[in-house]
């Protein structure tokens, strides 16, 4: 099997963003995969950052049997098994759970359509040609999800599974291990950390590159 990670960034790389870079094409190398970095925006150019992530359903990944994309803040650490080896698609934890939910109020989404948060996306080649029959013609619909921070990415590839008529199973959701946020206990069990500005579930907040130096000097990344 051929599979390929992929990560977007659009303008000047970050200390974090580099660190993110080297780790995850790392990681790519020790399972076999292939890495590439995108950037720009190549999915739609009037769309969000976020937004471009969904360009990994493109058919220029078709010779790939999976495609992973991965946040910028996204690291694997030292004992990171193989992802393409992994059951699930996404992530579904309790905050994605109530996206879902509102996303399902307010802007017609479906309950029984898929649903995952944008730091981790894992489709097969199946998947992303599925998804793909949603884009073209009249996509006006698209600027629902085109503000920051307001489903982005996440709300199109929702839009894009409800209208492929595709049913949410227990079998896409990840292991929450491959999405691990830096502030909750025991990181060192994780596969992939997730760095946020937090150091506590409800505690202060500081750089995230401060929280990163901070899983390396523990010796998890």
């Amino acid at each position: 099997m051929s599979n390929i990670i992929l990560q977007h960034f659009n303008g000047d790389l970050r200390p974090l963003d580099k660190a993110s870079i080297a780790n995850i094409k790392e990681y790519a190398k020790r399972i076999g995969a292939d890495y590439e970095l995108i950037t720009g925006r190549p999915f739609r150019k009037h769309l969000t950052d976020p937004c471009q992530k969904v360009y990994m359903i493109d058919e220029k990944w078709d010779e790939y049997d999976d495609v992973l994309m991965l946040d910028i803040d996204m690291f694997a650490t030292k004992n990171c098994p193989n992802v393409f080896e992994a059951i699930g698609c996404g992530l579904y934890n309790p905050i994605q759970q109530r996206l879902h939910e509102r996303l399902v109020q307010n802007f017609k989404g479906s309950a029984i359509s898929p649903y995952w948060g944008g730091a981790i996306y894992k489709f097969s080649k199946f998947r992303r040609q599925t998804l793909r029959h949603g884009l073209g013609g009249n996509e006006d619909w698209m600027e629902h999800f085109n503000q920051p921070y307001h489903y982005e990415d996440e709300g199109i590839i929702h839009h894009l599974s409800q209208s492929a008529d595709l049913m949410f199973t227990k079998d896409d959701i990840m292991d929450p291990r491959w999405c691990y946020d830096n502030y909750l206990p025991n990181p060192a069990g994780a596969f992939m950390i997730h760095v946020r500005t937090k150091i506590a579930p409800q505690g202060p907040k500081r750089e995230k590159y401060e929280n990163y130096m901070g899983l390396v000097e523990q010796g998890i990344l």
